[in-house]
């Protein structure tokens, strides 16, 4: 399966694809877009890279023709970023049905103190959520306990609540086995953005393994070196440190991202040469650093292009 197989075959995408995208929805509104293609590949070395990015649309703003051109584009996955967008990241039951219709898998990131917030995002339509600024080993337990249902007659006051959720006709599980038997395709995404989780290898190297432990393709990672740096200064390491939790996470079969390009780096070929660096390391969730906010700007420069390009030729 290369990258193009992976979004159904052609890009952009054909009416045929956001049919059978919306058609699997309809069938099972639980079901994870983008865990289906990681659980179709045998190892990380074989699973295509897929593209994703950082949403500040706030939920109230969101268009349905928004989403269906991130999705004919190419995206596959989308962060709502509840943590820096607080209120207006925190997407409902409405906007990440919307994304799942299209096939673009909705992730809520939620600021660090958050505990129970994250087994709720589940019941609102998302089907990861992201952990950011973890330093501790005990920080990402205390994370998969409260996005996983208790062990009968085992719970622990971090572990995900109870609530029905609903099947394709809007049916409850309202019993125990029929919530954990719906609630399958959910994951947990951790960012490694700190010293600790990123150069820290004692410390790495225990988190991914409590992330191998959930269970395969239920857990995925994604590097913040921007934080990494904010917090420490300039580390020249991160780089080749970055690159081996890659490598090492790719080992226990487990899919890692980061963003590629910044303020400083915008030219399209440096970003490309970014990404390869990534891939070749073992990164497969790829994210551009322009929020989806950006892509407005953007598509009318380009589609302005030519019409100042023209104007120049004839000497205006």
């Amino acid at each position: 399966m290369d990258a193009i197989a992976a979004i159904g075959g052609s890009r952009p995408l054909k009416a045929e694809e956001f049919a059978r995208r919306a058609y699997n929805y309809a069938l099972n509104p639980a079901r994870n877009p983008l865990k289906e293609t990681l659980d179709q590949c045998e190892s990380v070395a074989k699973t295509p890279p897929l593209l994703g990015g950082f949403n500040d649309v706030p939920w109230h703003k969101l268009r349905d023709a928004e989403v269906h051109a991130w999705a004919k584009a190419g995206w596959s996955w989308i962060v709502n970023d509840a943590e820096h967008s607080q209120w207006e990241g925190w997407y409902g039951r409405e906007q990440n049905a919307v994304l799942a219709r299209y096939g673009i898998l909705p992730v809520q990131r939620l600021a660090r103190e958050a505990r129970s917030e994250h087994g709720d995002a589940f019941q609102l339509g998302a089907r990861a959520t992201m952990r950011p600024y973890g330093t501790t080993y005990e920080e990402a337990e205390r994370y998969f306990r409260a996005i996983n249902f208790p062990v009968p007659g085992q719970a622990t006051p971090d572990d995900r609540g109870g609530y029905p959720v609903r099947d394709g006709e809007r049916t409850m599980m309202f019993t125990p086995d029929e919530l954990r038997g719906t609630e399958t395709e959910t994951q947990g995404w951790i960012q490694f953005e700190t010293k600790e989780y990123i150069i820290d290898i004692e410390i790495r190297d225990r988190v991914l393994d409590l992330m191998a432990a959930q269970g395969r393709n239920k857990a995925c990672g994604f590097v913040g070196p921007f934080d990494a740096i904010l917090r420490e200064g300039d580390l020249p390491e991160v780089n080749d440190a970055v690159n081996a939790l890659f490598r090492t996470a790719a080992e226990r079969g487990i899919h890692t991202g980061r963003v590629v390009g910044h303020g400083a780096m915008e030219d399209p070929q440096d970003i490309e040469d970014g990404m390869v660096e990534a891939i070749d390391n073992g990164a497969r969730l790829i994210c551009v650093h322009p929020l989806t906010s950006d892509m407005v700007f953007r598509g009318a420069y380009a589609m302005a292009e030519p019409f100042f390009r023209a104007c120049k030729r004839c000497g205006f």
